[in-house]
């Protein structure tokens, strides 16, 4: 049965634990062929995740027993709200979790009177651009990505991340 999440605004004391989180989140990756160093692959760090609090919007997820196990952070771009990051400890995955906090991302967004969630993803991934997909989420063509998605998936692939395996997707939303 899964652990009931109780899910919130970062506040700073919560920094100190993402960076663990995000390493093991990645832990995924070590099944996935050519993609196994992003298990490796460098995180951010308590303070990046600080610098990502004061301009950006940071959710947590505890468990049951108090522990943050899971992230997302988003920020607020063209009338959308991209996600940049959402992280799920290895222990956590597979019972719901991202998806409880994707609802709450787009939920923000919605009561911002946005009109999309944008994020961008490994393609051909179950727990990537497939899980984004079953959630509402329409993979970018090329014609359809804004200057500023297609900056942002440049500078993934200056960082390293492999340009034909990354796309843009977009969820649009209705306002209620």
């Amino acid at each position: 049965m899964p652990a009931k999440w109780n899910i919130r605004r970062a506040v700073p004391d919560d920094a100190p634990f993402l960076p663990e989180i995000e390493i093991s989140g990645g832990t995924a990756f070590r099944s996935v062929p050519g993609l196994e160093w992003v298990a490796d692959d460098e995180v951010w760090s308590a303070a990046e995740h600080l610098d990502w609090m004061d301009r950006a919007v940071v959710w947590v997820a505890e468990n049951d027993q108090d522990k943050l196990v899971a992230f997302l952070i988003a920020e607020e771009f063209e009338n959308a709200l991209h996600i940049w990051e959402i992280t799920v400890h290895h222990a956590e995955q597979g019972h719901g979790l991202g998806r409880k906090l994707l609802d709450v991302a787009e939920d923000f967004a919605r009561k911002s009177g946005l009109d999309a969630l944008t994020l961008t993803t490994f393609r051909d991934l179950a727990f990537n651009e497939q899980f984004y997909s079953k959630m509402g989420y329409q993979t970018l063509h090329a014609d359809q990505i804004s200057p500023r998605l297609r900056a942002v998936l440049a500078h993934e692939v200056e960082e390293g991340l492999p340009a034909d395996k990354r796309c843009a997707m977009r969820k649009m939303l209705e306002q209620k």
